[in-house]
């Protein structure tokens, strides 16, 4: 009876983590389509078993034997829900659907009256439990080399390193999670195999619940992860009282934006102080916004006054700015700014008809040289080497 309440309650929550998940689903960096996907697969399993062992419906029954095989698309989606993490990607490709092929070939074998009606029949569990193994490991295997390459072990990635700090340690509980759940499914799968039963995956179930639960926890409970960094910035200045002392707003600073006041300053900054302190962190936000949403610096002669000029202010307001309160100098953004744009270029598939000159040209660059050594300041990879690994 625990256990029953323990899936209906476990399916609950996720259908709830499901639902504010879609509130924010295209601003955050966290989410894409196979995470809905897991989730929604999970929790509706959950909630269908639960619900009908409680007696609270009979219309749907709890799936075992040959049905439990579908459940496996979980697998590969996690795997293509940390490929698309990586890459923030949310435009989808058929291809994906060839991961699918090992189930199709699964469920055939299992379901052919070719075998089930031969000697290979009797030796079918154990079959399953060895496929079923393989195809964890294979897809394990993928993960670990996926994230260990573009996460876990990369340094010197200076765009946007608070998401990716965030990312990796996301990927790293979440990963764990999906380990202890592998190896909890295949002891569950191989006591099954042993007693003969039908394959469901289920007879360890409390423990699967358990691994569910902590990751619809760590969701809910990690705003930053429910909302995403841009909905999260909103949500704050939506209630926050303006900004008197930045130990107010650690979560508004981004990497290279900085909300300390300095002491090293001039009577006109001091006066500059006074004026712009109460709205520091809507400035960084406004350049930040020209920068990705208006795309201002494919200008290859972008300035500050460019950028005071589109936001109604002084240009000495930006200059200040980026002089008290910017890690790094407005060149160094603006340089930032114009690999990210290329970054996203790329993976638009603006390069499927255009050249890297070209490319070079419409981020802002003077000429591929400088667009060059900028690339590889910022990702440490050459444009080249970028696009190699980012092929599926």
């Amino acid at each position: 009876m625990i256990e029953s309440f323990l899936f209906l309650f476990t399916g609950i929550v996720g259908i709830v983590t499901i639902a504010i998940m879609i509130t924010s689903y295209r601003s955050n960096p966290f989410y894409n389509a196979f995470l809905l996907l897991v989730i929604t697969i999970i929790s509706i399993r959950f909630l269908i078993h639960g619900s009908y062992v409680l007696g609270l419906q009979d219309y749907f029954t709890p799936d075992r034997g040959i049905y439990s095989i579908y459940y496996l698309i979980v697998v590969p989606s996690f795997y293509l829900y940390y490929k698309n993490l990586v890459l923030q990607n949310k435009t989808y490709d058929l291809r994906s659907l060839k991961h699918l092929i090992f189930i199709g070939f699964l469920y055939f074998i299992n379901t052919n009256p070719y075998i089930t009606e031969s000697s290979i029949f009797q030796f079918l569990p154990i079959i399953n439990f060895s496929l079923i193994g393989i195809f964890i490991l294979f897809y394990l295997i993928l993960i670990v080399r996926l994230l260990s390459k573009n996460i876990w072990f990369k340094k010197d990635l200076l765009i946007n390193n608070t998401q990716f700090r965030l990312v990796k340690n996301w990927t790293i509980y979440l990963f764990t999670q999906n380990l202890l759940a592998s190896i909890t499914l295949l002891a569950s799968i191989y006591a099954e195999v042993c007693s003969k039963s039908s394959l469901s995956g289920k007879s360890m179930a409390v423990l699967l619940l358990l691994y569910w639960l902590f990751i619809y926890f760590k969701i809910l409970t990690a705003p930053e992860i429910l909302y995403g960094l841009p909905i999260l910035n909103k949500k704050i200045l939506k209630f926050s009282s303006p900004i008197e002392d930045s130990k107010q707003t650690p979560l508004l600073k981004s990497d290279h934006w900085v909300l300390e006041i300095s002491n090293q300053k001039n009577d006109q900054d001091l006066k500059l102080q006074e004026k712009m302190m109460s709205n520091i962190v809507s400035y960084t936000q406004e350049v930040d916004r020209l920068s990705i949403e208006e795309h201002i610096f494919r200008n290859p002669k972008a300035s500050p006054t460019d950028i005071a000029n589109k936001l109604g202010v002084p240009t000495s307001h930006i200059v200040y700015l980026f002089k008290y309160h910017s890690s790094i100098s407005f060149s160094e953004y603006r340089m930032h700014s114009r690999i990210k744009d290329s970054i996203y270029l790329i993976e638009q598939g603006y390069l499927k008809t255009n050249t890297l000159e070209s490319l070079a040209y419409k981020t802002g660059f003077a000429s591929y040289n400088p667009f060059f050594s900028a690339f590889k300041k910022v990702t440490s990879y050459s444009p080249q080497d970028y696009i190699k690994s980012i092929k599926p």
